[in-house]
């Protein structure tokens, strides 16, 4: 008998030792947080490790939605544009909506999936779309999260899947959740869907309190195995309005129990006097057309060897004609668009996607363009030109172009001659601010494809950033890298 209970209590320990080392990831803790804010004053209510960084998981795409919500108000965007699915988006892991790769989803139902289904592969498209690359996106992210307060905050992708350096906080969140709220109302009510059916099938919000707790309008939950299941919340229950924040809960079920927990005692002692000043948008305006240069009427010439002389100044040439790099292995001219194909190119943020029909890639051997005809005419006269005479002042000779170590980008796209057009645009938009510098279109790979950087050169630091900053001014997006 005695024999028998050893056996027993031997076996039972090995039991509990092999179901401690096969326990599920859910089952295993991650880092805990929480904080509740009262959104009428502003108080806090509750907070635990409210300030520590924590991985975000899906919350991610509250900001991605952020993004979005800002380029819609902006005109940039519409519920009926089309997002086209990449190949990095159909490659994503679950959870996703199992788009292929060219097809498409308009904004609109890439929203909803967002907010419902948490769709990974939506996530990334709709960043690529916006940004060019998704590595581009993340940066925007992650200035316009310092921008807007998130101080704690750092975006290295669009959904939420798992990368070490994508940090951020509970009360960090919380701050987002309350801006999405204020600055973008009509947008924020999204949040609150609770299914969403797309070719067939239908997603329920994985927020299941928005259909048990009395009061809830959004916003967004989040699950890796080193974040924990995480959850953000938004409830108003008469003139009372509480933002609340979970992180690192073992399973959904006890996450939903901890937020409800805090909720309950939070609403208790909120306040029902608004004393918090909301936060209020800062756009920036719409860009306004630059004025057009009026030069002075050249006096009347007498002779045709005094014209032949002005036609051949140095000044005159440089002003005409500008030479557009498009990488260190590529010496192609790209082609100036007509001016009706301007017209029907879409407005873009960042590195938006490019247009439907990319411009044509010109060979080296075609005939040169119409400036660069003009710029050989006027060389073969100034040749043929009297002397200037001996008592006329020279010429001064031509500033050399800046030689900084830094660069301004203003997107990465797909084809050489489109990254060119938007640089072509972005310099006529500026006004002259840009047009000291060399624009070029860097080649680079990203898996097995081959993009391009669109970017002026020639900046030092501080010229880099003031330009930058004039250039967001004119809602031209940017950022500032060194010179490869």
């Amino acid at each position: 008998m005695r024999r028998f209970a050893t056996l027993a209590a031997g076996l039972l320990t090995l039991i509990a030792v092999l179901g401690t080392g096969l326990a599920p990831a859910y089952a295993r803790s991650a880092p805990h947080a929480a904080m509740v804010i009262d959104a009428n004053t502003g108080a806090v209510l509750y907070n635990r490790s409210g300030d520590a960084p924590r991985y975000p998981a899906s919350l991610t795409k509250m900001m991605t939605l952020y993004m979005t919500f800002e380029l819609i108000e902006l005109g940039r965007l519409s519920y009926a544009t089309k997002i086209k699915m990449t190949e990095e988006g159909a490659a994503a892991s679950p959870t996703k909506l199992g788009l292929k790769p060219g097809e498409e989803i308009s904004l609109i139902d890439a929203i909803k999936a967002l907010v419902t289904k948490s769709a990974n592969d939506v996530a990334i498209a709709l960043a690529q779309h916006i940004g060019g690359t998704e590595a581009n996106f993340a940066r925007l992210m992650t200035r316009k999260a310092h921008e807007i307060g998130m101080t704690h905050t750092t975006f290295k992708n669009a959904s939420g899947l798992p990368d070490d350096g994508q940090k951020t906080t509970a009360r960090d969140m919380l701050t987002l959740a309350l801006r999405l709220q204020e600055e973008f109302p009509e947008h924020y009510k999204l949040f609150a869907t609770r299914t969403f059916t797309y070719h067939g099938h239908t997603y329920r919000n994985h927020n299941r309190l928005l259909s048990r707790y009395r009061g809830m309008d959004g916003i967004k939950t989040g699950y890796t195995r080193a974040s924990g299941f995480n959850l953000v919340t938004s409830v108003r229950r008469g003139r009372k309005h509480v933002v609340a924040a979970v992180f690192g809960g073992r399973t959904a079920r006890i996450r939903n129990a901890r937020m409800r927990s805090l909720l309950n005692k939070a609403l208790a002692k909120a306040s029902t006097k608004v004393t918090r000043r909301p936060f209020v948008a800062v756009r920036a305006p719409p860009p306004v057309p630059a004025k057009p240069r009026v030069r002075r009427a050249e006096p009347p010439v007498k002779t045709a060897a005094a014209q032949a002389r002005i036609d051949a100044a140095p000044s005159i040439a440089l002003a005409k004609v500008r030479r557009v790099l498009i990488g260190p292995d590529l010496r192609r001219q790209a082609p100036r668009a007509a001016g009706k194909a301007r017209a029907k190119q879409k407005p873009v943020f960042a590195s938006a996607s490019t247009a439907d029909t990319p411009l044509p890639r010109f060979a080296p051997t075609l005939p040169p363009s119409t400036l660069q005809a003009q710029a050989a005419a006027l060389q073969r006269r100034a040749a043929t030109a009297d002397p200037v005479p001996q008592d006329r002042p020279p010429q001064r000779e031509s500033a050399r172009a800046p030689s900084g170590p830094f660069a301004i980008q203003i997107g990465a796209y797909s084809d050489s001659a489109d990254a060119e057009q938007h640089m072509d645009s972005a310099r006529q938009r500026a006004g002259g601010l840009l047009d000291p510098y060399h624009a070029v279109a860097v080649p680079f790979r990203k898996g097995s494809n081959r993009l391009y950087r669109a970017r002026f050169r020639g900046f030092d630091a501080a010229a880099a950033a003031s330009t930058c900053l004039r250039l967001r001014r004119l809602q031209i997006d940017c950022f500032v890298a060194k010179t490869e």
